[in-house]
């Protein structure tokens, strides 16, 4: 068995900004894991399925053909889910239409493996080891800062989870036209 999701990526350059983000977070509030990992909106929440049949979950992706075309997605503030167990902080991206029908149109293909019946998209920086103690210092210190970044958004991506990390296996550019 192995791990997917899908997801939609920032450029390179926000992506870089992000991290720093995840990283003040690793050394200031111990919280590492979202710095080890990438910046991405999930659209599907990871799911197991067996990897030697690896081709129906690439294939019923392929088979998505989105019907959004290039959108610009704003992120303007910091949000969290303050869980005492794992709370999680992230950016938040503005209520977006296209966003959500990319979503539903990506679920409805996906829903075999893993249906997702929540959407609620989010750039996580930082979760799982962030203690409820840090939580609270750090949110202190987060919950009134702001961003005023925006990239486009003319792809979604399938990952797999191999060799300790996740990668890229497929993607599907969204329509020009």
């Amino acid at each position: 068995m192995s791990l997917y999701f899908v997801a939609i990526q920032p450029p390179h350059e926000l992506s870089s900004k992000l991290r720093l983000i995840s990283k003040d977070f690793a050394e200031r509030f111990g919280s590492s894991k979202a710095y080890r990992n990438f910046p991405h909106i999930t659209i599907i929440p990871p799911f197991q399925f067996d990897d030697t049949n690896e081709s129906i979950v690439v294939g019923r992706f392929m088979k998505i053909q989105p019907t959004v075309k290039p959108f610009n997605l704003r992120l303007s503030k910091f949000n969290c889910f303050p869980n005492k167990k794992h709370p999680v902080i992230f950016v938040e991206p503005e209520n977006n239409e296209d966003l959500k029908k990319l979503y539903a149109e990506v679920n409805s293909a996906i829903c075999a493996f893993n249906y997702a019946e929540h959407f609620n998209p989010h750039l996580t920086v930082a979760y799982r080891d962030l203690s409820y103690e840090n939580f609270e210092k750090a949110w202190e210190e987060y919950s009134g800062k702001t961003m005023d970044e925006s990239f486009e958004v003319s792809r979604v991506v399938l990952f797999k989870h191999y060799g300790g990390k996740w990668n890229e296996i497929a993607h599907r550019d969204f329509p020009t036209q």
